[in-house]
């Protein structure tokens, strides 16, 4: 089973902390979908990481990295967050049908709290993703509303499933 690590997860201690055993398969991009950050339906407490699909994401790459994983994570549930499938076009050359996580229910354009923030440009460079995706990614996060709570701080070391404790 294949998870396209788009966001945080690119970041190796987040993506650890969900999924310990995920192995490397290959940097890749999903072709018409982008990158964007969102409050989760009608909350206005903070903005999490969105894969959009709709039209405006056409002719958008959304770029990350592709794992194969235990199935049992493809069960995990998470507060706000639904799980989407979709074709990603490895480095390798090769089509990998993948899923993530997408929020359900968009609400307003809305920057996360910092130290959730802290690990995507991190992944992105980790990564060694294109400059051109990374200042693109930057760009959507400087057009989001501030989070009202920017500097809160990470709410459990444990990943939880609810919103409160992640």
């Amino acid at each position: 089973m294949y998870y396209f690590a788009y966001c945080t997860w690119l970041n190796d201690p987040e993506l650890r902390r969900y999924m310990p055993n995920a192995e490397f398969v290959a940097k890749g991009y999903a072709q018409n979908h982008l990158i964007r950050f969102h409050a989760a339906g009608e909350r206005e407490d903070r903005g999490w990481c969105h894969l959009d699909d709709t039209g405006t994401a056409y002719g958008h790459q959304a770029h990350g990295v592709i794992f194969s994983h235990d199935p049992k994570h493809y069960e995990e549930d998470y507060d706000d967050f639904e799980r989407c499938s979709l074709t990603v076009h490895g480095e390798d050359g090769k089509a990998y049908d993948c899923w993530t996580y997408r929020l359900i229910t968009p609400g307003i354009a809305m920057r996360p709290p910092n130290f959730y923030w802290e690990h995507i440009p991190a992944g992105l460079k980790n990564w060694n993703l294109p400059e051109a995706y990374i200042q693109q990614v930057q760009k959507i996060y400087d057009d989001a509303a501030p989070c009202p709570r920017a500097d809160r701080p990470n709410p459990s070391a444990i990943p939880g499933k609810s919103a409160a404790t992640r």
